[in-house]
């Protein structure tokens, strides 16, 4: 009797606290429509992937650059205004990652990409000086040795059909390892290497699965269902993963010690990700647990995100003949007809590819979606936004905006050669402001390397031409289905 007058009680007030909130400018804005007490939640219920996409699509059409979506007392703000974005991104405080990204924290624990406050700026701090230009130019190497990988890879399929995604993301995945991780996969670890990418793609689903389900937000509920269990599964395999690469450095690691050369800035040494890492842990600035979370965070981002923008590269250049003709032809005037190996000064010299490389993230940028959660109220343009309000920002949308880029659906590098967008914040695949994506001249770099070592050897071809991928909605911008071009050697 005690108990259920108890429970009664409980969702009396539940009621009473959602029937009772105090105004709230942003209501006013456009949006799905709202119901009593429940918001919007039943338009988000058992979405699938592919759906949830789909319909982040058609708000943005239907609503605007800046609608709000309610679920029970949360306010979601989505935004794909440039001049909004730009007051979002570049807020000094405003930095804290929103609801969903914390049930990311079973995996990624609270590093760089999850943290907020003191400890991301401590962490960010410990990091930064590990993606410097002597550091990346002493990567390039590895990048050029897994780029030949790939090539080599790519000619057992001569004129045959590949699934990018599979061999693309073996490549990013040991490129990542050996260059921030100083530690070399070996063809013993193929096994487990294929469990630890396939786990992470069932994570994608578990977690995009748990957000269109708000039974399963709390923690505790969610970990008694078949779809935490899963996801426990998953995180197992990602860990012993991830510890392994983590013991295999520190089995041949001392102090001092780095697998990023000797090139140093003021007579300090600068060393690759890992080894920092293990350096500030012999300095007592971060413990096991804290390397754990900034590996297991760079081992996916480095890897992931990267993969998905080269597969959408390749399926883009499959397409368009003329643009492969053009990065051949210069990768032939600052290479020659050898198989010289690209300097980093090479690389950089390749304006054309760039501007290529700049087009597919346009297009098909890694992360098409990034929310923050208001610390400190701030006002966007006429409209006051409380803390609490939850801000997602559709970078895929913005990418798309006719008035920013025309005919904005067309893949036309040459808008990123002899031009650069109109705003500064039209452009932000790797999101923008204080809390930048730090390895974004990495993922750059790593492009290049490879793009550039596929387009010399050989010539693409689509499977059906001008046909696109349906997208899902997921941690990284996903196809529903492989990805498949036809390779040809030069």
């Amino acid at each position: 009797m005690i108990a259920t007058l108890l429970l009664v009680g409980f969702i009396g007030l539940v009621i009473y606290r959602l029937l009772a909130e105090e105004e709230n400018p942003l209501d006013n804005l456009p949006g799905p429509p709202r119901k009593p007490i429940v918001g919007c939640v039943f338009e988000f219920l058992n979405l699938t992937p592919r759906v949830m996409f789909k319909k982040m699509r058609l708000y943005s059409e239907v609503y605007g650059g800046r609608y709000i979506v309610k679920i029970l007392r949360r306010r979601i703000l989505h935004l794909h205004n440039v001049n909004d974005v730009e007051i979002v991104l570049s807020h000094p405080r405003n930095i804290k990652k929103s609801k969903p990204y914390s049930f990311l924290e079973g995996w990624l624990g609270t590093g760089l990409l999850l943290s907020s406050g003191a400890k991301w700026h401590r962490r960010r701090k410990i990091l930064t000086p590990t993606f410097h230009f002597n550091i990346l130019k002493n990567f390039t190497n590895v990048m050029e040795e897994r780029s030949r990988g790939l090539v080599d890879k790519l000619k057992e399929y001569d004129g045959k059909e590949v699934n990018l995604m599979p061999v693309i993301s073996d490549c990013t995945l040991y490129t990542i390892c050996e260059t921030a991780m100083g530690t070399q996969l070996d063809s013993d670890s193929s096994t487990k290497t294929q469990e630890y990418k396939t786990a992470i793609l069932q994570i994608g689903g578990l977690l995009m699965g748990r957000l269109t389900r708000v039974w399963l937000h709390n923690e505790y509920i969610f970990r008694k269902f078949p779809m935490g269990k899963q996801f426990e599964k998953c995180l197992e395999k990602v860990h012993s993963f991830a510890d392994n690469v983590i013991m295999e450095r520190k089995k041949n690691w001392k102090p001092g010690q780095s697998n990023a050369g000797e090139d140093d800035i003021g007579g300090k040494k600068r060393l690759a990700m890992l080894d920092v890492l293990l350096e500030a842990e012999r300095k007592g600035e971060i413990d096991l647990e804290g390397i754990r979370e900034e590996v297991n965070t760079f081992m996916f981002e480095g890897h992931d995100t990267t993969a998905m923008a080269l597969v959408f590269g390749l399926m883009l250049l499959a397409d368009h003949p003329e643009v492969q003709e053009r990065i051949y032809e210069e990768c032939q005037t600052i290479l020659g007809d050898s198989d010289t190996t690209p300097t980093m000064s090479d690389l950089a010299e390749m304006k054309y590819l760039e501007a290529v490389i700049k087009e597919i993230l346009r297009l098909y940028p890694s992360v098409p979606f990034i929310a923050r959660e208001v610390t400190e109220d701030f006002m966007l343009g006429d409209v006051l936004v409380k803390k609490g309000t939850e801000v997602s920002i559709h970078i895929y949308d913005l990418h798309r905006l006719p008035e920013l880029y025309p005919d904005p659906e067309a893949f036309k590098p040459e808008r990123f050669l002899n031009q650069h967008p109109t705003h500064p914040y039209a452009f932000v695949p790797f999101s923008a402001g204080p809390r930048n994506c730090i390895g974004q001249r990495f993922a750059l770099l790593e492009m290049k390397c490879m793009l550039s070592g596929v387009c010399r050897k050989f010539k693409l071809s689509p499977i059906v031409p001008g046909e696109r991928p349906k997208l899902l909605a997921d941690m990284v911008l996903r196809p529903v289905g492989p990805v498949c071009v036809k390779m040809h050697q030069r």
